[in-house]
């Protein structure tokens, strides 16, 4: 049986430019070393120490097979890499995975009296990609080109399957081969390797805060604090107990309440509020706000507003989000460059509404944007120009 990456529901945030490029390097690296006849050159030696050969070998292969099923793996995970960090720093990820995982092999195998042997592959550096993925993505998807025979039966398919999920039985598949089949090193200590890299700066860059996982990294996921269905408290509807709609079953009629009374329960609910979006809570902040709205419109500050708005868009919170998103834009229009590069991108991919989407970017100056935000208002400008010049036509926005 045979199984490819050939792509991923994750969010691309990036045009995928190392991915291409490390492709097409790798192809002509091959082109090369064939018809050089020289392939030795490029191979990792076992028998001693040479910082040279810990970048050839990951450009070097043994045959097509090798290198085309090393191609679609790189295309699958690269994408997940790339799509959330940006071609610079993906290159960087790539290059710093293949050097470790050589600098380790080799060091260990001349430390252990090595004569002969060696490796080649990107394999190794791709494992990488698959462990960041894994932490950076676990719930996304990736899409397998899947080719099945047995004796006369033969199948082809595509297969949709979580990272988490793929990139755990394709280590534990290595693991066992490590520990019963090769127990050396083999292509399957080559791939753990890697693989370990890959982890630790897939940790690195969750914890430091250099990637924005939007709230569905292996760390959330696993401590079920992903998306808005990790809150029990989400309202489900207008008949639904109090409890889960407002945090609290004491809801009471406005009418019933003294008026001084009502100001004062109106505060307290606002600091509590308020305090739990300063403490990174925002599904449970979202909720209350609903029950503040009903007594007073626009209760929030500027800087909580924003706040809220963000948390919940990394919660995957975006009908909540939009709406504030759009109050924030209403209510403070000369800070709110980066609310209606957000806002444009909800319209342009959840709305269809390029039209719409465009219209937002014109009141938007790039100096005053991250650099993130900058790449993503490019894209939007792009992709909803495309569109409006292919004809597509607004939708009808349900919000």
């Amino acid at each position: 049986m045979i199984f490819l990456p050939i792509g991923t529901d994750a969010p691309l945030y990036h045009y995928p430019i190392t991915t291409v490029g490390l492709i097409i390097t790798n192809i002509v690296c091959f082109g090369v070393t064939v018809s050089s006849g020289q392939p030795d050159s490029w191979v990792l030696e076992f028998s001693h120490i040479d910082p040279i050969e810990w970048v050839t070998n990951m450009f070097a292969h043994a045959g097509p097979g090798h290198l085309l099923g090393n191609m679609f793996f790189l295309w699958g995970f690269g994408l997940i890499v790339e799509g959330k960090i940006g071609w610079a720093r993906t290159l960087c990820v790539y290059m710093i995975i293949g050097i470790v995982e050589s600098a380790i092999i080799q060091a260990i195998m001349c430390a252990g009296g090595a004569t002969e042997g060696g490796a080649l592959g990107a394999s190794a550096a791709i494992m990488g990609f698959m462990a960041i993925s894994l932490i950076w993505a676990p719930k996304n998807e990736v899409k397998l080109f899947v080719f099945f025979w047995f004796v006369f039966i033969v199948r082809a398919f595509v297969w949709d399957v979580t990272v988490m999920m793929f990139a755990c039985v394709y280590l534990a598949l290595d693991l066992a081969s490590f520990l019963i089949i090769d127990q050396g090193v083999g292509s399957a200590a080559l791939h753990l390797t890697g693989a370990l890299v890959g982890l630790g700066v897939g940790v690195l860059f969750v914890k430091r805060d250099w990637v924005d996982c939007e709230n569905w990294d292996l760390f959330a996921v696993t401590a079920g604090t992903y998306g808005r269905n990790a809150d029990p408290a989400t309202a489900v509807g207008s008949h639904a107990d109090p409890t889960l709609m407002f945090g609290h079953s004491n809801v009471k009629v406005q009418d019933e309440i003294q008026v001084d009374t009502r100001q004062s329960l109106f505060q307290k609910e606002l600091e509590t509020v308020n305090g739990l979006i300063d403490s990174g809570q925002y599904l449970e902040a979202s909720d209350r706000l609903v029950d503040l709205n009903l007594q007073q419109e626009r209760p929030l500050d500027e800087r909580r507003l924003g706040t809220l708005a963000k948390g919940l868009l990394r919660s995957d919170m975006h009908e909540e989000a939009e709406v504030l998103l759009e109050e924030y834009v209403d209510r403070f229009p000369d800070d709110a460059h980066w609310a209606r590069v957000r806002l444009a991108h909800a319209l342009l991919k959840r709305h269809k509404c390029p039209g719409a989407a465009l219209r937002q970017l014109k009141q938007v100056r790039l100096s005053q944007l991250s650099h993130e935000l900058e790449v993503l208002a490019k894209n939007v400008v792009r992709a909803a120009k495309a569109q409006v010049k292919a004809g597509v036509e607004d939708a009808e926005r349900e919000w």
